[in-house]
């Protein structure tokens, strides 16, 4: 009879239906809720984004030019780049002038 009762509490505790299973069942329960909590916020937000360029122009407007980078028609393009560094002294930029250079600095 103890026999018996002890297999029966070595499985209660081990066995595939015991303690230590269902807690590491239950742990993995919690982690799997958790991402689907993660994942409703996703689509949710994602829902948001949908309606707003259903109903939105300026909101389509606002996602061509920031991602495919489209202008209007009649809009002016500037491009400005850092004037490429002075390896010498402020009065370097004076003799300039006197011949040509290359990007480098170098004389031609």
């Amino acid at each position: 009879m103890v026999l018996v009762f002890v297999l029966a509490l070595v499985d209660g505790v081990f066995g595939a239906r015991g303690i230590i299973e269902n807690t590491s069942l239950r742990k993995r329960n919690a982690q799997l809720a958790t991402n689907i909590d993660e994942f409703r916020a996703g689509n949710d937000a994602l829902i948001d984004d949908i309606k707003r360029l259903r109903e939105d122009p300026a909101a389509i407007e606002e996602l061509a030019r920031d991602e495919l980078e489209l202008m209007k028609d009649g809009e002016l393009l500037i491009i400005l780049r850092d004037a490429p560094a002075s390896n010498g002294s402020a009065s370097d930029g004076a003799s300039r002038g006197a011949g040509s250079t290359t990007e480098s600095g170098s004389r031609r």
